[in-house]
């Protein structure tokens, strides 16, 4: 094994995926979210565990490149691709369990072309103002799909913006996917389900789930929010979470540097005494924020310890005076007690780009 690694406790992958297939219960679909390597868990390694618990009921990409290395990886669970797919894509993937979000006319005609029957979800924008068919455009443009060959509309969904802070614009947006559910029925078009929640709302808007959850951060222990939190231990005072990442590396070098000595590009730290230091083998470039530079902490031993001088883009130098280190011992940069919102405010940031940003080429290990 080399010096960096990320380390996956699969028990608690499937611990959270059981919270949210309780909390969807057995009427509603449970759709975990993989996209951006599992929030950097590890793409594939996740979506096998998520297959092998059988609980979800198809697993979320953000793309075909995404839906395509799960194909290639031998998962066979129906795959979504919530945002965006090539046609060369497209076509690669028609015969396979793969369904595809479209938000444009051109998209499926397309996959009507391809004379297999797809299964398409139809994309509303109700105030996020990301991808998606304008609400007030939306009919003319559900009733120009469903007369399209070849096509079955399994889906209308939308995404909330603001469920992670407060219910009011969420209920909103609620209301104008609620509304546009009657106005399909009012012109017979047949849609199997309608989503909206994400982890965030699944937790604080019960009347948002319609007929499905779409489980993002959450499944890999996270909390999206404080008011995320708060309203899921208001109601449901059994979910629990369990973060399932821990990052790890191991000291390169150790040294006593002497009083007055400067540490790091730009001299930003100067030490006052001499002091016991450490080299780490991580940086910006493995995900390790430049932003931590004086600020971030580590366990080593146990023991916290501070980030002396800036981040560099390999290597992060830390204060080890007061705990027994050596080359070799390894060093917790995430997890354990350093949470990701720990982490997430040392460096202004959230707790999603965190696990998000670690360098896909570290290896992830799966305990």
């Amino acid at each position: 094994m080399g010096f960096t690694r990320v380390e996956i406790k699969k028990d608690n992958i499937v611990h959270n995926l059981e919270m949210f297939r309780k909390l969807a219960s057995k009427d509603r679909l449970l759709m975990p979210v993989v996209k951006s390597n599992a929030y950097g868990h590890g793409i594939i390694g996740i979506a096998k565990i998520i297959e092998e618990t059988g609980l979800a009921d198809k697993i979320c990409t953000v793309n075909s490149e995404e839906a395509l290395l799960l194909r290639d990886n031998n998962i066979k669970s129906p795959v979504f691709i919530l945002s965006y797919w090539s046609e060369e894509d497209a076509k690669k993937l028609s015969d396979s369990r793969t369904e595809f979000s479209i938000y444009n006319i051109d998209q499926a005609k397309y996959l009507s072309g391809l004379n297999k029957n797809i299964k398409v979800h139809l994309k509303v924008d109700t105030g996020t103002s990301r991808l998606g068919v304008l609400a007030s455009e939306f009919i003319n443009f559900a009733k120009d799909v469903a007369v399209l060959p070849s096509l079955e509309i399994e889906g209308v969904f939308t995404h909330y913006a603001n469920s992670e802070e407060d219910n009011a614009f969420t209920r909103e947006q609620t209301k104008e996917l609620e509304d546009i559910e009657g106005e399909l029925i009012k012109e017979g078009i047949k849609v199997n389900c309608y989503h909206a929640a994400c982890s965030a709302a699944s937790m604080s808007s019960p009347n948002g789930y319609f007929d499905g959850i779409r489980l993002g951060l959450s499944l890999y222990g996270l909390w999206p929010s404080p008011f995320s939190q708060a309203m899921a231990e208001k109601n449901y005072d059994w979910l629990e979470l369990k973060p399932a990442l821990t990052w790890k590396t191991k000291i390169i070098q150790v040294k006593v540097i002497p009083k007055g000595q400067f540490v790091g590009y730009g001299s930003t730290f100067r030490a006052k005494e001499p002091l016991k230091m450490a080299v780490l083998p991580v940086g910006y470039n493995e995900g390790y924020d430049r932003l931590l530079s004086n600020k971030g902490e580590v366990l080593a031993n146990g023991k916290r310890c501070k980030v002396l001088g800036r981040v560099c883009m390999n290597l992060t130098m830390i204060d080890v005076s007061e705990v027994d280190a050596k080359a070799g011992d390894e060093v917790i940069l995430l997890g354990n007690e350093i949470t990701a919102e720990e982490f997430a405010a040392w460096a202004d940031t959230i707790n999603y780009e965190v696990v998000t940003r670690i360098n896909p080429l570290i290896p992830r290990v799966y305990i």
